[in-house]
């Protein structure tokens, strides 16, 4: 009451003190105690209300802090230990997905330094190539073994649009929002020869016709290398179901038509009746007796001997490497 001494608490962090006063507002009452404030520092009740009997008046003191915003660097105090109750107080605003460093979730000490991260996006169209695909295309316009283009094939477009984020200005990630194709690839067709020439070669046995010459790996094997042991089952006998020996080979199937005749330089004209485990691809096995072994190596040009097999039985696509 005006005129009566109150009793007033006064709280300063964990300081406490009770004092009889006869002065009006909170705010002449914490000069009356002594205590000198910061602008920043809050005060409960605000120092302009009126002191009513048994009132208990808190301080929060302010502390020293530091705001990096917009290029900015602001020292500030403030009893706020929240980031975004700083900001506010100290009339910075954040927009969109602006968000600060130290977040809201963590309390602020005496010191600390807010940094305002700006973020901002915008958004850009990638094109990305689609690559072609190569098709192959039999053709009697070619040879059997040449191969030519048809058509050339063009990549495709595949169309991003890119969502770009920026934080402070500079760029922080990339994240495709959408894709389409905005240009489709067109194919590039490859022609593989199906035209089957006649020729003769001249072999021990006299003159003999052929329909492919093949150039390939050559070695050589009897029984005995075959990984069985005489006396085993199937010990001396090939894949067609002749023994093994000379004049039989073993080839890979998918290179040459299985029993029919080959003529290779050097050895004779033989008879593929056989598959050996290792014989992929363009390689060719030659077969021999134990007592007439001659071991081969390097390469050699094989002859596909007449009759030409059916088209079904012929690949027209034989792998292009050498093993």
């Amino acid at each position: 009451e005006i005129g009566r001494f109150l009793t007033v608490t006064i709280v300063d962090g964990g300081q406490q003190q009770v004092l009889r006063t006869a002065v009006q507002t909170v705010g002449a009452a914490l000069a009356e105690a002594g205590l000198t404030l910061y602008a920043a520092d809050g005060v409960e009740p605000a120092l302009g209300d009126w002191l009513e009997p048994g009132i208990t008046i808190r301080v929060n003191r302010s502390m020293p802090l530091t705001i990096e915003v917009d290029g900015r660097i602001i020292q500030t105090r403030s009893h706020h230990s929240n980031a975004l109750d700083v900001l506010a107080e100290a009339g910075i605003g954040l927009i969109g997905e602006d968000y600060t460093q130290p977040g809201a979730e963590t309390p602020l000490n005496a010191n600390d330094t807010i940094r305002v991260i700006r973020v901002t996006e915008d958004f850009r169209v990638v094109d990305q190539p689609i690559p072609f695909q190569t098709v192959w295309q039999g053709t009697d316009e070619l040879d059997l073994d040449q191969r030519a283009v048809i058509s050339y094939g063009q990549p495709g477009i595949l169309r991003q649009r890119v969502r770009v984020r920026y934080e402070n200005g500079a760029e922080v990630s990339q994240t495709t929002d959408g894709e389409w194709v905005a240009l489709e690839p067109v194919n590039e067709v490859m022609g593989y020869g199906t035209r089957i020439t006649i020729n003769t070669v001249a072999t021990p046995d006299g003159p003999r016709e052929y329909w492919r010459v093949v150039r390939m790996r050559v070695t050589s094997y009897t029984a005995a290398s075959s990984g069985k042991e005489p006396g085993e089952p199937g010990y001396g006998v090939t894949a067609s179901g002749r023994p093994a020996g000379y004049g039989i080979v073993a080839v890979d199937r998918s290179v040459v038509p299985f029993r029919s005749d080959v003529f290779v330089p050097g050895y004779g004209v033989a008879f593929v009746g056989d598959t050996g485990g290792g014989v992929r691809g363009r390689w060719i096995d030659l077969g021999y007796d134990e007592d007439n072994y001659v071991s081969w190596s390097g390469y050699v040009d094989v002859y596909y001997l007449t009759p030409v097999p059916a088209p079904e039985d012929i690949n027209y696509l034989l792998p292009t490497g050498l093993p």
